[in-house]
């Protein structure tokens, strides 16, 4: 009688976990099939001790894992059940959509045709089948890419030199050195090259040039000529992308100022219609006939882009920006000049009224501070400086666009020399080479 007492006691302990696991087994597969995935998911962390290695649990676990974002914790659930149950089809199917969401693309592949190999419902099949394209579109390398184009403006500058309007208090000005106005024509080229070796990887090379000819003012006329030479690195969401630049700055024929410097941009796609980016640079100014004027500029600073709905499909940008500016030689003309603080920012937004028109008004904003005290006026100088900027871009037929814009620049400064205002008005033509 104790025997058979004692066995039966035997059984009901052996049943009573393998009871609770069936339980709780079916409770994680109704809530995963529900979509209730993080639900799942705290229920599988309260009962992991106990059930963890049952193939069947791991299956759920590993599920609403993923579903939950846990990928990696989802992977390696998954991984235990196909060790016991290496043809458990639903597992390998799951486990492979968890190696594709964290850009183990081969892997994932190499999976999912596992599983279609084994002729499984077409709903099933139909799933496949859209992952094996994106991971196609992820790891395919692009066709090296070639962007160029041509501009010819025409345009009015009430302020060609930056001058005051008007006599200045503690200083008498020439006519040359008060603001003057003329009509200019004006040139722009640009060529980039997009090279990618990998889905992910792109080396990137550019040049642009703008040129400037006023009608009667020579001396103001200017070349601007730059060559860049960048890598970016991708994935879904994010990119990374830095960016060697050399530029030449020509001033009526003679060389003025040579830039040289360093960037890097990150952006970070924050929703289906909003975009993050960070940026900072290191930059070396050389100017050829005033050493005085060499310097260091550093800079960081952060834009947002977000789509907006509704009519003329709104595009919202605004940015910030911060940075410093050291003379190679610290001196008297230096410190009042050049050695700055300076930050601002941008606001604005792309309209586009038609399908193939874009209308684009801006405003800039920046504050300079001066460390050191201005040798004329004996006070430390601060600027500050707004524009507002309206661009237009319609586009005529694929490779030509006709262009406009127009600009207002106040700039105030408590040092009446620096302190003039500017309109430029400018009609243009683009020609892109395909």
């Amino acid at each position: 009688m104790f025997r058979r007492l004692s066995e039966c006691l035997v059984v009901s302990l052996l049943w009573l976990p393998l009871s609770a696991s069936a339980s709780v087994i079916n409770e994680l597969s109704v809530l995963v099939e529900q979509g209730k995935s993080k639900q799942a998911y705290q229920l599988s962390l309260e009962h992991i001790e106990a059930f963890e290695g049952d193939p069947a649990f791991d299956l759920q676990y590993g599920t609403a894992a993923i579903d939950s974002g846990e990928v990696s914790e989802g992977i390696f659930a998954l991984e235990r059940v196909l060790f016991f149950e290496p043809n458990n089809a639903i597992a390998t199917l799951e486990l492979a959509r968890g190696y594709y969401l964290l850009g183990q693309y081969e892997k994932a592949e190499l999976l999912f045709k596992q599983v279609q190999r084994l002729d499984p419902p077409i709903i099933v099949q139909n799933r496949i089948q859209q992952y094996l394209s994106l991971i196609d579109n992820k790891t395919s390398i692009p066709p090296t890419k070639f962007t160029n184009f041509i501009e010819l403006w025409a345009g009015y500058d009430s302020n060609i030199n930056s001058g005051p309007g008007d006599q200045t208090t503690v200083v008498t000005l020439s006519d040359n050195a008060l603001g003057r106005s003329d009509p200019y024509q004006q040139l722009r080229v640009g060529a980039n090259i997009d090279h990618a070796y990998r889905a992910d990887r792109s080396l990137m090379f550019g040049m642009n040039a703008d040129l400037r000819y006023y009608e009667s003012e020579d001396e103001q006329n200017y070349r601007n000529i730059s060559f860049n030479a960048g890598h970016l690195w991708k994935n879904d969401t994010e990119q990374y992308l830095l960016n060697f630049v050399l530029q030449n700055y020509n001033l009526d024929n003679d060389d003025y100022r040579t830039l040289s410097g360093i960037n890097g941009v990150w952006s970070k796609q924050l929703s289906n219609n909003s975009l993050m980016k960070l940026f900072a640079g290191a930059n070396s100014l050389s100017y050829d006939t005033q050493a005085w004027k060499d310097a260091k500029q550093i800079n960081v600073g952060a834009n947002y882009l977000l789509a907006g709905e509704g009519s003329w499909s709104p595009l919202y940008f605004a940015g910030a920006f911060v940075g410093v500016e050291d003379p190679e030689t610290p001196g008297i003309l230096a410190d009042g000049q050049v050695d700055r603080v300076f930050f601002g920012g941008n606001l604005g937004v792309q309209l586009t009224p038609f399908k193939d028109l874009n209308i684009t008004p801006a405003l800039t904003y920046q504050v300079s501070k001066y460390a050191g005290v201005d040798w004329i006026y004996n006070i430390k100088r601060k600027d500050d400086f707004a524009m507002f900027n309206l661009n237009l871009e319609w586009v005529l037929k694929p490779s030509w666009t006709l262009l406009a814009n127009y600009s207002f620049t106040k700039a105030g400064s408590n040092i009446e020399l620096y302190d003039y205002d500017r309109e430029q008005v400018m009609l243009g033509m683009r020609y892109n080479f395909k």
